[in-house]
């Protein structure tokens, strides 16, 4: 779809980017907020059960991933989609077959308000198809340019960061929040990437079913949040253009309100709380299915803040849905529109440009035929013509999906900014996570070689005075192989070399030593890696790739998920404190090893 040139705006900066992950030696903060998914009907997932005892999963269910485990399948929420009036024909049938329950998009009408205050800043969180590419330029690792490269963008949830509220039309990036499978796709080489428990690649295909499982709707909300109305829309019948020859079975026309009328494609329904399934909002109202008749459009994603007051009222200018508005408060709906509608193409109301399918729209303003652009496909780092199937907006006041140093920012955003780092590119902020712990340290006579006791967390004392530090930076990830072990206050100008073992005891002075061994030789006794150059400043870095040179070679070491092993650094000290010492030790670190 062409649009005339954009006023380049700042994108957000490269970073290694991905998601957190669970492990015993992980901080992951407070609880955040809780994620709700559904899934289309051309995927694997369809028809799976998730424990025994639940039903199958229908692309009218809605889903939440089931926890830390990468490749399990999402738990089936407390509300499937059981109110349809197809659904019970529907449980259990094949992936690839369009049943006639599909939920296109849902908002519990709790989203972001979107303010005009200075400073306020808002998430879109979003999901794309497997047709989407993302928009030329992309900079950002596990954007949706990255992973729809690798065939791994339909099953993520992104994110971008607006500061701006209010509508716009610009350029943009966007980031991973959340990866399908847990598995990278982009140019990481496939590192870990927490995930939601989809099916990846998802290869873009003319024909059903789908290799992988497309993320069909988004709802992210703080855990513990009140009950409210379940507005949805249900899936128009028209077929895909990128997929002519594959049936849709018209979701909403097989729904029909109490008058018996059946719905279209492009209205918004709600369920209320006696189980009835009503109109909210027409396609009309929408300014959908204005272009080609009833049931041409289809609505894609959904972000809505409902103001009370019953039925809904358009909102006809930005921010007239605020408390206090002239003419009364109105509803927030934000939506997209799924390929091959008949109002894509057609100039948007607001800034006179074609609509895309990954274009964020709102009502026409009074006296106006079309929906009206509110954030356009670019500014989201998307192309006009990647469909935008799920949307949720947060804001300040809302829970980030991850969190883990509290601050209210996305993990993800906090490490694309600058903010945090993240060296392994795990997607969990560095100073989140517990990187093993000193022990054997020398700051008792009876724990001394020779009475040359040091500071806390030292070796006992050399011959520059002080006593040797090691510590440990980076992460404890198997996977990444990024644990980084720094020695300092070591003697200058000599050498040393790094011991490890997969037990502590409560030590012992070598012959000849200095200082005091505290490793417990285990299984493969004790190893030793990297014989370094200690320099004037009497220090060294040993890492990453620890574990790769620890467990090759002729006596490899066996390092496990969940091992713990402690690691020293033994090196020469000359002239040091006790008669005939030669060496000496810093010391210990002990790291107990994640994924």
């Amino acid at each position: 779809m062409n649009r005339p040139p954009l006023a380049a705006a700042s994108l957000l900066r490269p970073a290694l980017l991905s998601i957190a992950l669970a492990g015993p030696a992980l901080s992951q903060g407070p609880p955040q907020s809780e994620v709700l998914l559904s899934v289309d009907w051309q995927g694997p997932l369809m028809g799976q059960q998730t424990s025994p005892n639940a039903p199958p999963i229908t692309e009218a269910d809605l889903l939440t991933p089931s926890g830390p485990p990468f490749l399990s399948p999402p738990a089936l929420n407390v509300a499937p989609g059981s109110f349809l009036s197809s659904y019970t024909q529907c449980v259990g049938h094949a992936p690839g077959f369009s049943c006639g329950v599909e939920v296109d998009a849902f908002s519990f009408g709790r989203d972001a308000l979107l303010l005009p205050d200075p400073g306020y800043t808002v998430d879109l969180l979003f999901s794309v198809d497997e047709f989407a590419t993302g928009l030329p330029g992309s900079i950002l690792p596990r954007s949706v340019r990255e992973e729809a490269a690798a065939f791994e963008a339909a099953g993520d949830i992104f994110v971008t960061s607006v500061s701006t509220p209010g509508p716009q039309f610009g350029f943009g990036d966007n980031t991973g929040v959340l990866d399908g499978n847990g598995e990278g796709g982009g140019t990481q080489g496939g590192g870990l990437f927490p995930g939601i428990g989809l099916a990846e690649p998802l290869l873009p295909s003319p024909t059903v079913p789908g290799t992988g499982d497309n993320l069909d709707g988004l709802e992210v909300r703080s855990i513990g949040s009140a009950p409210g109305p379940y507005f949805f829309s249900l899936e128009a019948g028209f077929t895909d253009p990128n997929q002519p020859n594959v049936p849709v079975a018209d979701s909403a026309s097989n729904q029909f309100d109490p008058n018996g009328n059946p719905f279209q494609g492009a209205d918004i329904l709600v369920l209320n709380s006696q189980g009835q399934v009503l109109p909210y909002a027409s396609a009309d109202l929408l300014g959908l299915d204005r272009v080609g008749g009833p049931g041409s459009d289809d609505l894609d994603a959904l972000v809505i803040r409902e103001n009370g007051i019953p039925g809904y009222q358009p909102s006809e200018q930005p921010f007239d849905w605020l408390p206090g508005s002239p003419g009364g408060q109105r509803d927030l709906v934000l939506f997209s529109v799924r390929r091959g509608s008949a109002v894509l193409g057609q100039l948007d109301s607001r800034f006179n440009l074609p609509i895309g399918e990954g274009d964020v729209l709102g009502p026409p303003p009074p006296g106006a035929s079309t929906p009206a652009i509110y954030y356009n496909a670019e500014l989201m780092g998307l192309n006009p013509d990647d469909d935008l199937d799920a949307l949720d907006t947060r804001d300040p006041e809302e829970d980030p999906i991850k969190d883990c140093n509290d601050n209210g920012v996305e993990d993800a955003l906090d490490i694309t900014n600058g903010a945090s780092m993240d060296i392994d590119g795990n997607g969990i902020p560095d100073e989140c996570e517990e990187i093993g712990n000193s022990d054997c340290d020398c700051d008792d006579v009876a724990e001394s070689a020779c009475g040359n006791t040091a500071g806390p967390d030292e070796g006992c004392l050399n011959n520059t005075g002080q006593g040797g530090r090691l510590r440990a930076t980076g992460t404890s990830s198997v996977f990444t192989d990024s644990l980084v072990l720094q020695a300092s206050q070591l003697t200058p100008n000599t050498f040393g070399f790094v011991v490890f073992a997969n037990g502590m005891f409560g030590g012992l002075t070598p012959p000849g030593n200095n200082g005091r061994l505290c490793l417990a030789p285990g299984a493969g006794g004790l190893f030793r890696i990297a014989l370094e150059a200690t320099g004037t400043a009497g220090a060294f870095t040993v890492g990453p790739g620890i574990l790769d040179t620890a467990t090759s070679g002729s006596n490899p070491a066996t390092v496990t998920v969940g091992s713990t092993w402690g690691f020293q650094v033994w090196y020469r000290d000359l002239g040091g404190s006790c008669a005939g010492g030669l060496s000496n030790l810093t010391n210990a670190w002990t790291v107990t090893f994640t994924p």
